[in-house]
């Protein structure tokens, strides 16, 4: 069982010994003390009964996107996002994703000079997903220098455009070892191999469509798009 797993596993079955309320967005998000009779550690719970209507995703789905990004950044093996998995909680059914401990005081803009080529795949892969909502503020790096990607679940709905701050990838060339992984993505996607049975659980038939032009629109111009800075930049920034 690989670390990953692991920590879905632990997440899955730890109780929560103590939960406290987390005022940073517009969703209710809730801070957990996960409890096994040897261990413990924190976790991020999004119960989707603490989902606000937005105009452009459907309500009670957003973990779903959550857990659909996740899938697929372990079929990649990149960027790191925390392990997540769809549980019951106090407050219903919803998201329960590792937390990571990092320094507040850091984001996307603090950290690019230093981890250029780490955020490189944090930029293809929020293309991927569609990601409407990559704020500086979602890129973290933790007490070991390793750099996690949060917040997905403004994600893979066709219907809405591509948001982010990371404009430094502006039309960056993307390297042909990427691209073969993107290829791989895409094949097992199209016949309905494993990542595909996954997906689906998560996300509709229209947005796996959707997901699959856009790896090939990446694996034909082997290039992130152009962005707009008036049209593509999330609300905040950070």
């Amino acid at each position: 069982m690989d670390d990953n797993s692991f920590i879905e596993k632990q997440l899955e079955l730890f109780k929560i010994k103590n939960i406290r309320e987390v005022f940073n967005g517009s969703n209710q998000v809730f801070l957990c003390e996960m409890v096994d009779e040897e261990k413990d550690f924190f976790s991020i719970y999004k119960p989707i009964k603490g989902e606000k209507p937005l105009r452009d995703f459907f309500s009670g789905n957003l973990c779903y996107r959550e857990k659909a990004a996740y899938e697929i950044s372990k079929f990649f093996l990149w960027p790191n996002l925390p392990p997540l998995v769809i549980r019951e909680g106090p407050f219903g059914l919803g998201s329960f994703q590792k937390f990571i401990t990092h320094d507040p005081k850091e984001n996307y803009f603090t950290l690019y000079d230093e981890y250029k080529v780490n955020l490189l795949f944090v930029a293809i892969f929020d293309f991927l997903i569609l990601n409407t909502d990559r704020k500086a503020g979602s890129i973290l790096v933790d007490n070991e220098k390793k750099i996690w990607s949060i917040d997905q679940a403004l994600t893979f709905n066709p219907y809405t455009r591509f948001r982010t701050v990371m404009f430094e990838f502006n039309n960056h060339s993307i390297d042909t070892e990427i691209l073969i992984k993107v290829s791989e993505l895409l094949e097992k996607i199209e016949n309905k191999k494993e990542i595909f049975k996954i997906l689906s659980n998560w996300i509709s038939e229209d947005e796996i469509e959707s997901l699959k032009k856009r790896c090939q629109k990446l694996i034909n111009y082997k290039k992130l798009p152009k962005l707009d800075p008036y049209y593509n930049v999330p609300y905040p920034l950070i």
